[in-house]
């Protein structure tokens, strides 16, 4: 039987590399807790995941969504992982196999970006150089340690999945592409060449979950260098090509202090111009916090905690995750200006052009 608690800790393999090339594995993207992948990874996931019966501090961005009202992956496991599943193995996948991107989003990192990397080298004025081998030994190791039989949803992370052929590399490996639904969190930036529009036709469904923290000005400043004119156009390019059947949409917002007060500009052009694939199936949308990060949402002042609060009715999900916020006049925003005072001159960008509404709420030094 699948884990009662949680069904990915059972049956949910989430593989990364980490910078020292070691691939580890655990539940689900957000469970903060690895073990490596090796001969005696199954022994070790049930004794460290698959004995969790309750909430643990592993878990805790799904016990912070479900404390906001918000739908968390422990509530989605139930879609993918049936109640008769009586084995360990992989119903659902996550790859982060690299980290090459075509983007420096303000809330992301070297880590999971290769343009940071060169961004922060340039800035140190140093030499670095960026891998950009498609990572076919890790991939090697996952069909290696594990069974691809049961696997029912494969969701592939970055970087930015499209920006290289690393996704392609692994769905050779698939043996039953007809029962598997394929999840790409992307940008948007780059439209999906015939190679890749050919292999997604062999899948029972593409996910194409545009990552957009805003609209026009708002996401040009947070998905820096990218723009919301190429990014947009790109979306309804998709929606409207007839040869793509199998494709519906999902948009991930993710609320930093300050985008959180746009998140109505977002709203509106979804229901304007993405509320369905051409088929008639809806667009979801789906909000989540920014953690580790300089924009973390719980930095926000009590000012801006105010008028996102008054601009929101109380049974809309910004006013529910804001309400929660424990906000205070005195918050440390130091994080924060070191970083608008460093990057915002180098990209010629402004935060209060992003975000002018918010300026007076603000203090900077």
């Amino acid at each position: 039987m699948p884990n009662n608690f949680c069904r990915y800790l059972s049956n949910g393999y989430s593989f990364t590399v980490k910078s020292n090339d070691v691939l580890t594995v655990k539940p689900c993207c957000w469970f903060a807790q690895e073990i490596p992948v090796d001969s005696a990874v199954q022994d070790n996931r049930k004794k460290l995941f698959d004995s969790i019966t309750d909430w643990s501090p592993a878990c805790n961005k799904c016990f912070l969504l479900e404390q906001s009202g918000q739908q968390s992956m422990r509530q989605s496991g139930p879609d993918w992982v049936p109640d008769a599943e009586s084995s360990q193995d992989p119903v659902t996948i996550d790859i982060h196999l690299d980290n090459e991107c075509n983007a420096a989003c303000v809330i992301c990192n070297q880590q999971s970006s290769s343009l940071w990397t060169k961004e922060q080298s340039k800035l140190q004025n140093k030499k670095i150089t960026i891998k950009s081998t498609t990572p076919i030994a890790a991939i090697d190791q996952i069909v290696s340690a594990v069974s691809l039989e049961k696997v029912k949803y494969i969701k592939f992370f970055g970087g930015e999945p499209l920006f290289t052929d690393t996704h392609l590399k692994f769905l050779e490996h698939v043996p039953h592409p007809e029962q598997v639904t394929l999840h790409y969190t992307t940008n948007g930036s780059i439209y999906p060449n015939e190679e890749v529009l050919n292999e997604w036709k062999k899948f029972k469904l593409i996910i194409f979950a545009a990552s957009l923290d805003g609209i026009e000005e708002q996401f040009d400043y947070v998905r820096w260098p990218l723009t919301w004119v190429k990014v947009s156009r790109n979306l309804l390019r998709i929606r409207d090509n007839k040869n793509i059947h199998n494709l519906m949409f999902r948009i991930e917002f993710t609320a930093n202090f300050l985008n959180v007060y746009y998140f109505d500009r977002l709203e509106s052009w979804i229901q304007q111009n993405l509320a369905t694939n051409q088929w008639g199936d809806k667009t979801d949308l789906n909000v989540h916090f920014c953690f580790n990060s300089a924009w973390d949402l719980n930095k926000m002042p009590k000012s801006v905690q105010n008028l996102v609060i008054e601009k929101y009715p109380m049974d809309h999900v910004i006013h529910k995750m804001v309400a929660n916020i424990k906000s205070t006049k005195l918050v440390n925003l130091t994080s924060w200006q070191n970083f608008v005072a460093t990057w915002d001159i180098r990209r010629n960008n402004s935060w209060k052009t992003a975000f002018p509404d918010l300026i007076d709420c603000i203090q900077t030094t």
